[in-house]
């Protein structure tokens, strides 16, 4: 296996880079810091409760090894087949409902009824494999109610996205309870704000997101 400091990034997010270590494997290499034990005890109970997401080859002090999955992510997928956008959104709900069957391990610190949340899980945390979907970082996931987790993904996608995050999020929204997710969007608005890897310009945008939602009679907004 190459010494990571001599692999360049395949991929890069804010909180992490992507390096092929080779032999079907990656290093998910954290920026600034991160709980690859905890954030691999939640993936790998994830998988055995059967939701898809990548092997856990090792929890390391700078991130996680992890199976490669092949396939373009679902943001970049719509980039090139917008037309699809009704059908992957349905697809995003899909994968929240299946998540929210989990319990959530007790590390976690839930109650009994909690369910596993991943708390960041927008069209960019997506693979579209060819054995069907993946989901990608798990570094936010906690014990909570499922209507957060609902409610976080319409922030993200509304306020971070641009044009094509707001048309998703218009799409994802009705496969969930109107009242349930408004009663979440507070909660949800303020753990965005607190992430130290957003944007003024997005802050700004989720704050707008609030008082549209506040306002009586609003379509729905994004």
């Amino acid at each position: 296996m190459p010494s990571p400091d001599a692999v360049e990034p395949i991929a890069t997010g804010r909180a992490s880079d992507i390096l092929d270590l080779g032999d079907g494997l990656v290093l998910r290499r954290f920026k600034a810091g991160g709980d690859a034990e905890r954030e691999a005890l939640v993936m790998r109970h994830a998988a055995g409760h059967g939701y898809p997401v990548p092997h856990v080859e090792e929890a390391r002090d700078d991130g996680l090894v992890l199976e490669r999955i092949e396939g373009p992510t679902m943001a970049a997928y719509l980039r090139r087949h917008p037309w699809a956008l009704r059908r992957q959104a349905a697809l995003l709900a899909r994968l929240h409902a299946e998540l929210h069957q989990i319990p959530a391990p007790p590390q976690l610190n839930g109650t009994d009824s909690d369910r596993l949340l991943h708390l960041d899980l927008h069209p960019e945390n997506v693979l579209l494999s060819p054995a069907g979907p993946v989901v990608l970082d798990w570094t936010n996931a906690a014990a909570g109610e499922p209507a957060l987790d609902a409610a976080l993904t319409w922030v993200i996608a509304a306020t971070s996205g641009g044009l094509p995050g707001r048309l998703f999020a218009r799409a994802f929204l009705p496969h969930f309870d109107r009242h349930e997710l408004h009663s979440a969007l507070p909660a949800a608005a303020a753990f965005r704000l607190a992430d130290v890897n957003v944007t003024e310009a997005e802050r700004a945008a989720v704050r707008r997101l609030l008082r549209t939602a506040a306002e009586p009679a609003a379509a729905p907004p994004g």
